[in-house]
């Protein structure tokens, strides 16, 4: 991780693990001064720069000078920056600081010297194998910060140069007030901290095991929009009916979701297993990481029905809050496991069809098993499930998995529930689940 990295980085002189520093810069008859909400607003702007480069990467598609600036960055990047990076010679990726290789991981602090004007962030950024120190320049513009200018060692893209951008401008530092140093700690949640519970909450400790033995969820559990009459805990397992086709991770006013009270710190593996009864074809499993409908990262094995009937699918989606924006950034990653996927080649023809109508039918009769993982920064989903003999295939358990998203602040606690699509209507759909766990990875 680039905390233990940070002291390899040469010419920083200090190591990138210290606490975050706010800079109040004065002169003689005028001031200029770096408000904490603003360093916190400039800080959400680069991590989410970063969160979508790490997605577009993955697809070969990151920020790259010489190509076409895609419309996902533009929100947080000039114009005028966005001008130069188009015009300049193709091939270097200035948010790793490299020709070759894709960010692998980062950290971020507000950095020591800074302007009149605006504010500097600088990131140490790992890139097969090298760490290197990265600078933003941000000021304000109508009403939420935009990055102007980026540089590194002997480079630079936006106003001013490499040379001159990396001198101080002679101001004092000021250490920031207690109440300043809460905030900007609480902001710098990416990376470290984004490991950490959210506001509020104790650290959930691993291993986290839950069999619903009883008759009623632990106190460690709460049911947001919950509806008593729409779930029951029995024997072992909740038992969970879904109508209206409105229930959804993604939608306001959503009916139990069952969230725990505590998130869990560093990389983990959390899993949910049962049965999924598909009544509709318009039904699926959410487990994640939930706040609200605005911020949440989760995974959802689900059941669609298109022209050629019911398929099966498996889906990641990452919503997060970004700072001066009104809705949410999402990214996603939705997999049709019968349509070219790694089951069935497509369900258009009989035999198929009746393939996948089986394997849909063993969602309820041998169950499932849904996981959420984290590392580091990147999470991905797995779904297991036993498919029944056909053609080549002798049966048996089967793994799939999605790709990667990206996210460096808290999106919430652990949660599940069953949930429905718009067109599932008066339709009932029914889930039981038997077991929920988090636990480490073993590395």
């Amino acid at each position: 991780m680039i905390r233990q990295l940070a002291s390899s980085i040469t010419g920083l002189g200090r190591a990138l693990v210290a606490t975050l520093l706010l800079v109040a810069a004065s002169t003689t008859g005028a001031s200029a001064q770096i408000q904490v909400p603003d360093a916190i607003a400039a800080r959400s702007v680069i991590l989410s720069l970063y969160t979508i480069n790490s997605m577009l990467e993955q697809q070969g598609a990151g920020l790259e000078a010489g190509r076409q600036v895609m419309t996902s960055f533009r929100a947080f990047l000039s114009p005028q920056l966005i001008e130069e990076i188009v015009a300049s010679e193709g091939g270097f990726r200035p948010l790793s600081g490299t020709y070759e290789g894709a960010v692998d991981d980062y950290e971020l602090r507000v950095a020591e010297d800074q302007p009149d004007d605006g504010i500097v962030f600088e990131a140490a950024v790992e890139s097969q194998g090298t760490v290197r120190l990265i600078a933003f320049a941000l000021s304000q513009s109508g009403g939420r910060p935009l990055i102007t200018r980026i540089w590194g060692d002997g480079w630079t893209f936006g106003d001013g140069n490499a040379e001159t951008s990396q001198q101080g401008h002679g101001t004092p530092a000021q250490a920031p007030s207690g109440e300043e140093q809460l905030a900007l700690a609480a902001a710098d949640q990416g990376g470290a901290a984004a490991e950490g519970a959210p506001e509020g909450n104790a650290p959930l400790s691993l291993p986290f095991q839950d069999g619903f033995d009883g008759a009623a969820l632990g106190p460690q559990w709460s049911v947001v929009g919950e509806a008593s009459d729409k779930f029951v805990v029995e024997d072992g397992v909740v038992y969970q009916i879904a109508t209206g086709g409105d229930d959804d991770f993604r939608n306001e006013g959503s009916e139990n979701i069952f969230r725990l009270g505590g998130a869990p710190e560093g990389d983990f593996d959390m899993t949910l297993a049962g049965l999924l009864e598909a009544k509709t074809g318009r039904e699926g499993i959410w487990l994640g990481l939930y706040e609200d409908e605005t911020s949440f990262l989760a995974a959802n094995l689900y059941v669609y029905t298109n022209g050629c009937g019911p398929y099966l699918g498996l889906w990641i989606v990452n919503r997060q809050p970004v700072a001066n924006l009104d809705e949410s950034l999402t990214s996603e990653f939705d997999d049709n496991l019968f349509d070219k996927g790694p089951i069935l080649s497509g369900t258009c023809n009989a035999g198929n069809r009746e393939i996948g109508d089986a394997i849909l039918q063993r969602l309820n009769e041998t169950g499932f098993s849904l996981t959420l993982s984290r590392r580091g920064f990147r999470y991905f989903a797995t779904a297991e499930f036993d498919l029944p003999a056909f053609g080549d295939n002798s049966g048996g358990p089967v793994s799939v998995a999605t790709q990667e998203v990206a996210r460096t602040t808290a999106a919430g606690n652990p949660a599940f529930m069953l949930g429905q699509f718009q067109r599932a209507g008066n339709g009932e759909s029914i889930a039981q689940f038997d077991s929920f766990s988090i636990s480490a990875p073993l590395h």
